[in-house]
């Protein structure tokens, strides 16, 4: 499916326009005091040329992941919001302990208060690196769990697990390609997420009374394995859901407009 390929009249235009405006207008807040004097970026984007390339386009991540969470990016114009990042049900199937279970209507909060680090951009290429530091992340949702042996269902419980100081690299892969409009666009594909899951603690919290018990289901899994499958999860998890929201942002505005020459 190719984001963003209709641009089908001046107005459309228009505002996709505006939009990259307020976008790129975040840039200089994120950047220190000498940077904003030495180079002036109110509308330029980041140059391709430029010796700040990878400064430049860290901070623009960085603006955008801590002041447009919510995926309100105008009072007319909104993209899919990524804090609180909705997941998909995930089924947990166990053989060797013939047990089944599903965590559903499950979603991620802490990605807005992310740090960008380490951020690499290779134009002639399109290849794109960069780090989040997640100082805190929360993952809720509805867990219930089933033996096989004995078709005993647990209760629905909230599972919350709370996980701190994690980062994620994702390696991405870009390609340009032209709207109907001939216009060229940017479109991003991440080949590759890195992510180290930090300290965890998992809370199984009754549905009706919130007071945490003994879920005899859940405990029949170890929990370094459990924290594994999430991992696993979560790292399938960002690469598709990430991918699919920096797709949106870029197909506001052509190529152009966010790498000038």
């Amino acid at each position: 499916m190719c984001l963003g390929c209709d641009f089908r009249s001046n107005t459309n235009k228009m505002v996709s326009l505006n939009v990259y405006l307020l976008l790129l207008a975040g840039v200089q807040f994120a950047m220190t005091a000498p940077n904003r004097d030495r180079r002036r970026q109110d509308t330029e984007g980041c140059s391709r040329s430029s010796p700040d390339l990878n400064e430049c386009v860290g901070n623009s991540i960085q603006y955008f992941v801590n002041f447009m969470a919510s995926g309100k990016i105008t009072p007319k114009v909104a993209i899919t919001a990524f804090d609180p990042l909705l997941l998909p049900n995930m089924t947990i199937s166990h053989q060797t302990k013939n047990f089944n279970a599903i965590y559903v209507n499950r979603y991620l909060l802490g990605l807005k208060n992310s740090f960008i680090y380490d951020t690499s951009v290779d134009l002639d290429k399109f290849d794109f690196s960069t780090t989040f530091l997640m100082p805190a992340l929360e993952l809720l949702g509805m867990y219930s769990g089933e033996s096989l042996d004995d078709q005993e269902a647990t209760e629905n419980s909230i599972l919350t697990i709370s996980v701190r100081s994690s980062t994620a690299k994702f390696r991405v892969k870009g390609e340009l390609f032209k709207s109907a409009a001939r216009v060229e666009f940017l479109r991003l594909n991440v080949t590759d997420v890195d992510l180290t899951m930090g300290p965890y603690v998992i809370n199984d919290l009754d549905h009706s009374t919130h007071i945490p018990r003994v879920n005899r289901h859940f405990n029949s899994i170890p929990r370094p394995e459990f924290v594994k499958l999430i991992e696993k999860d979560l790292r399938v998890q960002l690469s598709s859901r990430l991918q699919h929201i920096a797709n949106e942002v870029l197909a506001l505005a052509p190529y152009e407009k966010f790498f000038p020459v």
